[in-house]
């Protein structure tokens, strides 16, 4: 597991646990890693894109910043805006894996269509993990703070962490549809907190609190964890 603690962890890395969560998550939607071409965007510190060549890929990381120091393989560490066209061509990747991205970009269903261009065929897989903004601890802090959690302003043009867009679940949805993708599993990573009292209360309410919502956003998730994961491949 990760640990925030220690010196080694990069300041650029995503929230403990959520690496951990999106391996995971890859193992239960890829047979093997070995001698797949992998893309990770952002790479950030290149923690997770060590662990994807371990396992045997050839890893194409991309960032909009030189996050130093830097741990992952250098041969095909690529400076790039997400943003702007993936300096990739079409039908080049087996997996795509974005660990906190989607929410920093400017246009989240720009990246989606990207993504699906740069997806070798159908049986590819892309995996996005984000801030769960639908979770029922970041719905009490938009209710206290004004903002989703992750998302408090720290000046008049910035906020926490260099997000710039909360990225729900009806925004997925939508977004992956028009970007010809279609999204076949959703996971979160589990928060310790959701225990005992607590999640007893939050099971108490979590009927009263999503009758309103479509179906799929009223089970146990998006209701829990502080981040969520999508898996998306093209559909048909």
């Amino acid at each position: 597991m990760e640990d925030q603690s220690t010196t080694s962890w990069p300041a650029h890395a995503a929230a403990v646990g959520t690496h951990d969560a999106v391996m995971k998550v890859i193992d239960l939607h890829t047979a093997s890693l070995k001698g797949k071409r992998v893309c990770d965007l952002p790479c950030g510190a290149g923690l997770f894109s060590k662990q994807l060549q371990d396992r045997g890929a050839e890893v194409y990381a991309f960032d909009i910043e030189n996050v130093q120091p830097y741990c992952g393989p250098k041969e095909k560490r690529v400076l790039a805006d997400a943003n702007d066209s993936l300096p990739v061509a079409s039908n080049t990747f087996d997996l795509i894996v974005s660990i906190e991205g989607i929410e920093h970009v400017e246009n989240g269903s720009h990246l989606l269509r990207e993504m699906s261009r740069c997806l070798r065929d159908n049986n590819s897989t892309i995996v996005i993990s984000t801030p769960n903004v639908d979770s029922f601890r970041s719905r009490i802090v938009t209710i206290w703070k004004g903002y989703p959690k992750y998302f408090n302003p720290v000046d008049m043009e910035n906020k926490t962490s260099g997000h710039l867009q909360p990225v729900d679940m009806v925004f997925m949805h939508g977004a992956a549809k028009r970007a010809g993708l279609e999204i076949v599993d959703i996971q979160t990573v589990p928060n310790n907190r959701d225990k005992g009292l607590m999640l007893w209360f939050q099971e108490l309410v979590r009927p009263w609190v999503t009758k309103s919502l479509p179906g799929k956003m009223q089970d146990k998730i998006p209701f829990y964890g502080d981040v969520i994961i999508y898996v998306l491949k093209k559909s048909g």
